[in-house]
């Protein structure tokens, strides 16, 4: 009882963290929700709220949890993102619900948050967290919490026309969504960063005209990151004809999340969030940006506020092997 108490005062008192976490179980439950779901009056109440919310630039905010909250306030001091599955989520709920109901007013709107992220997207094939926003990371080129990689999966939905993406998508956008995608794919592999000559993984930010590693919040300073890196890695993977450059880069890659393991005595190992661009050494780092090589030495609050460590890098090297074999002729 005591501890539902303190989590209760924890969302009173900030009130921020518990819009992300309903936010969350939007983002979490919205592509679960079974097709007949979408013949139902509580979907077109839902509906209602993810429209209430679209901005102007067709975008969505963040942090908002549609199955419950309606727009009651004025958006125009809120940005449109594509950060914590934004826009990507409500895409694809409107289009579900506009292939159950052919209501056209969904798909509308779903076209708009489309275009959203086609225009959103830098000349270089980058895309910013946050737009049209251009204050400090926010207009970063965003892999953390795979930002970018969202956008680039939903646009790859709509060009090969998969589910629920199977028809009133106009011929001009599936053509510019795949461009977009092309693009990003050539941005991913110039930002690819190398050490000592050799291709490793990615950054959480890049620069946007630079395309170099830069940080973003205090204690995300630039480095090497195997759990951003992680979904890039699978989505280059993915990609049915690779390019010569596309494979070495999967290779490089793969090599560095080999060599980078960090083991214990029993034989376990995970893997360090950062790493030194330099000397891969791990690294941490607290809200004073002072990094440190001991996880110890941070503050309390990061320590545990913070996913420092991780097995992710376990999905590609599970899957490497058969992709191995299959492309490395091809280089």
């Amino acid at each position: 009882m005591r501890t539902v108490y303190i989590l209760i005062l924890a969302w009173v008192l900030c009130p921020t963290a518990w819009a992300q976490e309903a936010y969350k179980n939007w983002a979490k439950q919205a592509p679960l929700l079974p097709a007949e779901y979408f013949l139902t009056e509580e979907a077109r109440q839902v509906a209602s709220n993810v429209l209430s919310f679209q901005l102007t630039t067709g975008g969505w905010p963040k942090n908002i949890d549609f199955f419950h909250e309606h727009c009651d306030r004025a958006l125009s001091d809120i940005e449109g993102t594509i950060d914590n599955k934004a826009t990507s989520t409500e895409i694809r709920f409107l289009m579900r619900l506009y292939q159950a109901t052919k209501d056209t007013t969904y798909l509308n709107s779903a076209l708009r948050g489309i275009q959203y992220l086609l225009r959103m997207q830098y000349p270089n094939g980058g895309w910013p967290q946050f737009w049209p926003r251009r204050d400090h990371y926010h207009a970063r080129i965003t892999f953390n919490d795979n930002a970018m990689v969202n956008a680039m999966r939903i646009l790859r939905e709509i060009y090969e026309h998969r589910e629920p993406f199977l028809s009133d998508i106009p011929d001009s956008l599936c053509t510019q969504a795949e461009e977009a995608f092309n693009r990003g794919i050539n941005c991913i592999l110039r930002c690819q960063i190398r050490q000592q000559g050799q291709l490793t993984v990615w950054c959480q930010q890049h620069d946007e005209e630079t395309l170099q590693p830069v940080g973003a919040r205090a204690f995300e300073l630039p480095g090497l990151c195997q759990h951003e890196s992680v979904e890039i890695i699978l989505l280059l993977m993915s990609l049915d004809n690779p390019s010569p450059a596309v494979i070495e880069a999967v290779e490089g890659a793969v090599a560095w999340l080999q060599r980078s393991r960090i083991y214990e005595a029993d034989g376990s190992y995970h893997w360090a969030r950062f790493y030194n661009i330099d000397d891969n050494r791990p690294f941490f780092c607290g809200r004073d940006g002072i990094k440190r090589y001991r996880l110890e030495e941070i503050d309390e609050e990061r320590q545990r506020g913070y996913s420092w460590y991780g097995r992710q890098g376990d999905r590609v090297l599970s899957l490497y092997p058969a992709w191995h074999s299959l492309h490395s002729s091809l280089r």
